[in-house]
């Protein structure tokens, strides 16, 4: 076993939790990407194995792409937070991303349950009574895995592979600048556990069906970049609708637009069915840190990868040039 980079404390406070035998809900972020999924799931699955009572909820459903991993099935969309005697949140790097926060104001009380804190972005502020904050690690499910080895949980094959999933999406498949002899090494334990690697590949980078290659190719359609390497584009709600599409068949165009060697910075702007538009943003240059313009609309993220939402917002021209003019 590598060395933990958790904090003994915690891991102290949460075995004492633990042994209460609590029944615990479980939350990632909204529209989950995969180390969201991965970490949510493979601890999910780590504390079923070790006897406890945990469920499962996200704002939005999991994505087809990540439907492969365990007990998917098993997400609610909503859930009453009286049931619960702890809530654990994976990936959020700010309060506000399950999406749960308007629907249940209780949500970050720490004085009627106690509330868990797993993530790896510099903008988490610790909110939990037991907080593992590691910004050191390249994604949420490497300290999934850290924590679930200190309890002594069992890590099944189903369990590695998911938090495999997140390590493999959130460093773009050992592309990205947060790839590091660490993250190697905690990938080779996980493929000795029996992690599904071709698996992970296949899935989510490998297949692409005609919905959204037809989506994808409506995107790079219209596809504009700026004067200044601004790789900029807009998807409104008739869109998906002309095209017989959902929203969710986006998923991955914003990293291949991101590798136009023309593109100092990618923006993907899309509504959300709800009257709000998403804005996902990547970058491949050294210069330029996405996280900081992400925060100036509310939102956050990585340096290289970050995301935010305009509440009530429509794709029209000038949203569009404001957020490239910031």
């Amino acid at each position: 076993m590598t060395q933990s980079l958790l904090d003994t404390k915690s891991i102290q406070a949460l075995e004492r939790f633990l042994s209460r035998n609590p029944k615990c809900i479980i939350l990632p972020h909204a529209r989950p990407d995969g180390d969201a999924i991965g970490a949510a799931s493979g601890l999910y699955l780590g504390l079923k194995a070790m006897g406890m009572n945990v469920d499962l909820a996200c704002m939005d459903s999991v994505p087809a792409d990540f439907r492969f991993i365990k007990d998917t099935k098993d997400y609610q969309t909503d859930f009453s937070l009286n049931a619960y005697d702890g809530v654990i949140f994976v990936d959020c790097g700010n309060k506000k991303l399950t999406g749960f926060q308007e629907s249940k104001p209780d949500l970050f009380n720490t004085t009627d349950r106690t509330i868990i804190n797993i993530d790896h972005h510099p903008s988490n502020d610790e909110w939990g009574n037991i907080n593992f904050k590691v910004t050191d690690m390249a994604s949420a499910t490497m300290i999934v895995f850290k924590v679930l080895q200190a309890l002594g949980a069992p890590i099944s094959p189903d369990t590695a592979t998911a938090l495999l999933l997140g390590i493999y999406t959130d460093t773009g498949g050992f592309m990205h600048q947060n790839t590091t002899p660490l993250t190697y090494l905690y990938a080779s334990e996980l493929v000795k556990l029996g992690a599904n690697y071709k698996r992970i590949a296949r899935e989510v980078f490998q297949k692409h069906d005609f919905c959204t290659l037809k989506l994808w190719g409506k995107v790079l359609q219209n596809l504009h970049v700026t004067k200044d390497g601004a790789a900029i584009v807009g998807v409104e709600e008739k869109d998906y609708k002309d095209l017989g599409c959902k929203r969710e068949d986006l998923g991955g165009v914003i990293d291949f637009i991101n590798s136009m060697p023309e593109a100092k910075y990618s923006v993907l702007l899309s509504e959300d069915g709800n009257g709000n538009v998403k804005a996902s943003l990547r970058t491949r240059d050294d210069s330029i840190d996405v996280k900081a313009l992400a925060e100036k609309f509310g939102g956050g993220g990585h340096v290289k990868a970050a995301g935010f939402t305009i509440k009530g917002g429509h794709l029209e021209k000038e949203v569009k040039w404001k957020i490239v003019q910031e």
